[in-house]
């Protein structure tokens, strides 16, 4: 038999030009977009040769003095302080944010009466989105002259303490699953058991360094609290995503395997979501080393490297944001250097996320009996009745005994006392993880209605920091649609190209594949740049060239916010689109451009939308980018290439620039705006999403 011949479709001279015409326009914006990035992270870098060359990378990594203007000699920076300052409110904030967010997406998963889970997981959602500016308002307004009488009775009471938190870790250790994290609680808690001993007996005294006082307005633990209540949404608005990823089989193969609610959540539903919840935490550490406003707003500006945790602190991007202002020479390449550092510290973790959410499979399908072997024989068991006459046309009868389910499962009063007590914990963290999240939005709620009326929407903002009657917000609130508009202009049409460019790579062979999971770690590192380097990058890269803030650089810099957002939301719908309808219109004698343009992409379109006006939410709270390229301006601008005013600019300079009882609640006012803004985008991505559900059933 003759082997028969592979046909290829007839391209019209046309048709092949359109095509590498669609191609080139797709790569060519995807490479626009990275070699842009590529040039002010370089622009950034070439700015810190000044202090690699003064102080050497080792030394200034180790540092431990920064004095700016000295009385003699000449000025001295190292980064240690800030390092320490960012690891230890990031670290401790974790410890309070990861234990809650997994337990209040357990409860809205598996726990609680489905009638109120629908609410509770929307509240979480809209929290997810309040800009961080809001949360470092609420604590140092609301949260730090609350807790500091708290804290100075702690700091009476040091050998109490201590032993309650060693008490609370010998628990959590009956409880922890993981070997190594059993490990690393069981030591620490020994310690402080040992310290404490120590202590009763007089070998040392009662006083701990860590829990010195009296406490200050601002904070170590104030502002890890700030932080672990920022973080805590972000957290549990994935987490819940992840663990309602379970397959409900293997839920119940751990309930008839003999497990109680407990050992199933343990056993079953975490293992299986492992890398999810740790790729949720590693975002929530992103964002909580890189937060920038809230800090400076709880933390201070003072380097506190061992000491108190009691006393104020600083932090990378606090000292980027405080200092850099009025920075100059030196000072300012020290300033670029901690940005640095700040960035690859991030990166890091974002980077260390991916491996681990990568190489960390499912379980295999036999770890469930590994995890519960206490099985029983089966429920039902037949017996063969068969009567002396024995015929052919007789059927034996079946008599059939079941076993009660106490006897099936035998689980030990211990077991149910340890389930009980766990399901009573993981209420008990949902209760103590929304109750700060519920009066955070019902103070901005309370506070800023107030402060609403007609003038503030329409009238310019107050010259009096004292009388801010008949002010408003108008000037920032168009600002912040034209900056808006600006960088929805930039990263829409480029970050749809580059996912295009990304999925049209894929189908290239192995190098094109490789390609274009490379450029997707670029992208993902950049989702983990801190919102404020992206503003010193963009001021360095075009700031400076321009000579002067302007609203088209603040739109830059949001869109370099928006860009990776866009990317990753679109590259995920366009994976989506299923294979064979594109492969039908190719098939069809469909070229590829036009497959794209009438196929793909009205395929993909709503998804790409919501992407797009998530991305949007995100970059409207940022006020660090802000501060670096658009300014700020008092009266009404709309020009891009003058400085402009923002929402959340304008909270800003009411709370740290100028801070009256009249500019507080004026910046109240502006918050409630500012969230209701980011909500109605929100929900706009919320209603996109629905539309595309109910479009493809």
């Amino acid at each position: 038999m003759r082997p028969t011949q592979r046909t290829q479709l007839h391209r019209s001279p046309i048709g092949k030009i359109a095509d590498y015409g669609y191609l080139g326009v797709a790569t060519l914006a995807g490479l626009i977009a990275l070699v842009a990035v590529g040039w002010f992270l370089w622009k950034t870098v070439a700015t810190t040769g000044q202090t690699w060359s003064t102080f050497g990378v080792w030394g200034f990594l180790t540092g431990h003095h920064w004095i700016p203007n000295p009385v003699n000699g000449t000025p001295v920076y190292g980064a240690l302080p800030m390092i320490y300052g960012t690891l230890i409110t990031a670290g401790i904030a974790m410890l309070i944010a990861v234990p809650l967010a997994i337990a209040v997406a357990l409860a809205t998963t598996l726990l609680l009466p489905k009638r109120i889970r629908g609410p509770i997981s929307r509240l979480i959602d809209l929290l997810a989105a309040v800009p961080s500016i809001a949360y470092g308002f609420w604590g140092i307004v609301i949260m730090v002259p609350f807790i500091n009488p708290y804290l100075d009775a702690l700091s009476h009471h040091q050998l109490a303490t201590v032993i309650v938190l060693a008490l609370i870790l010998g628990t959590l250790c009956y409880f922890i699953r993981s070997t190594v994290f059993r490990i690393i609680t069981g030591l620490i808690a020994g310690y402080l058991a040992i310290i404490s001993l120590l202590a009763l007996t007089g070998v040392i005294g009662h006083s701990f360094r860590l829990l010195e006082g009296p406490p200050q307005s601002g904070s170590y633990i104030a502002s890890a609290l700030v932080l672990a209540i920022m973080i805590l949404p972000i957290i549990t608005a994935i987490t819940r995503e992840v663990l309602a990823t379970v397959p409900r089989d293997q839920q119940e193969a751990a309930y008839a395997l003999g497990a109680t609610k407990w050992e199933m959540i343990r056993g079953a539903m975490l293992p299986w979501s492992r890398s999810g919840i740790v790729g949720a935490s590693s975002l929530g550490f992103g964002r909580a080393v890189g937060e920038t406003i809230a800090l400076a707003l709880v933390l201070g500006n003072v380097p506190n490297i061992g000491g108190s945790l009691f006393l104020p602190g600083a932090t990378l991007a606090g000292k980027i944001a405080i200092e850099f202002p009025e920075a100059t020479g030196l000072q300012t390449s020290a300033l670029t250097s901690l940005a640095v550092v700040l960035f690859l510290l991030a990166l890091l973790t974002t980077l260390l996320a991916r491996v681990v959410v990568t190489r960390n499979g499912r379980p295999s399908s036999h770890w469930l009996t590994r995890r519960f072997h206490r099985a029983q024989p089966p429920a039902i068991v037949t017996e063969n009745v068969v009567s002396e006459d024995d015929t052919a046309d007789i059927e034996p009868q079946v008599t059939v005994h079941v076993r009660p389910t106490e006897e099936l499962f035998s689980i030990s009063p211990q077991r149910l006392r340890q389930s009980r007590f766990a399901t009573y914990g993981i209420y008990a963290a949902v209760v103590i993880a929304l109750t700060p999240l519920a009066l955070i939005l019902g103070e901005i709620a309370i506070q800023g209605v107030q402060a609403l009326n007609i003038d503030f929407f329409t009238q310019l903002p107050p010259l009096d920091p004292n009388n801010t009657s008949h002010s408003g917000i108008s000037n920032a609130l168009v600002g912040t649609l034209i900056l808006l508009g600006v960088a929805t202009a930039i990263a829409g049409p480029f970050g749809f190209l580059t996912a295009l460019f990304l999925h049209e790579t894929r189908k290239s062979g192995r190098i094109g594949n490789r390609f274009a999971h490379a450029i997707g770690i670029f992208v993902d590192a950049m989702l983990g740049i801190p919102s404020i380097v992206i503003g010193l990058m963009v001021y360095l890269g075009l700031v400076l060239y321009q000579g002067s803030f302007n609203a088209f650089a603040g739109g830059v810099a949001l869109a370099l916010i928006m860009f990776p957002i866009v990317v990753r939301s679109a590259d995920e719908v366009l994976r989506l689109v299923p294979h064979g309808i594109s492969e039908a219109a190719l098939a069809l004698g469909a070229p590829k451009w036009r497959t794209a343009i009438f196929v793909v992409i009205p395929a993909a379109l709503p998804g790409i939308l919501t992407g797009i006006v998530l991305a949007m939410a995100r970059a409207a709270g940022e006020t660090a980018p802000l501060l670096f390229t658009a300014g700020f301006s008092q009266y009404m601008s709309t020009s891009l290439s003058q400085p402009i005013a923002a929402l959340p600019e304008t909270i800003y300079n009411n709370t740290i620039g100028v801070r009256t009882p009249s500019t507080v609640q004026f910046a109240w006012g502006t918050t409630l705006v500012l969230v209701a803004i980011i909500l109605l985008l929100n929900l706009g991505a919320r209603l996109l999403s629905r539309f595309v559900r109910t479009s493809e059933s």
